[in-house]
């Protein structure tokens, strides 16, 4: 992947001037994204089985923060907004959770198109 490569659902200009213009740096994290995140709507829906509300707020906040330094805004907002439902333990909406589970679907497939990586699931 170069600098001038597609990636959906991300803002390059965005990310790679949060990474203070470094290409290389730009790439590690987005492949550390693609590998800690890949499963994150997954991993929440267990914790919400569970009954643990709290640790599905953190992964939700996690993923916010993250997609905020890589510059993937839409996915930023959905993680939000699953958060903000989260908070005080309530269940997310389905709508809310669907947005969230189509936001990252577009920028881990991104990533992975982007970098030749192979599929995890």
């Amino acid at each position: 992947m170069t600098v001038g490569d597609e990636l959906p659902g991300i803002d390059k200009v965005d990310g790679l001037r949060r990474m203070m213009n470094k290409p290389a740096l730009f790439e590690k994290i987005l492949r550390d994204f693609h590998s800690r995140l890949h499963d994150s709507p997954q991993v929440i829906r267990a914790t919400l089985a569970n009954g643990d509300y709290s640790t599905a707020e953190r992964n939700a906040h996690s993923v916010k923060g993250l997609a905020g330094t890589i510059g993937a805004m839409g996915l930023q907002d959905a993680a939000k907004a699953l958060e903000h439902e989260l908070h005080d333990g309530h269940m997310p909406s389905e709508a809310t959770f669907a947005q969230f589970e189509k936001e990252l679907r577009i920028v881990i497939n991104g990533i992975a198109a982007g970098f030749s990586i192979a599929s995890a699931g």
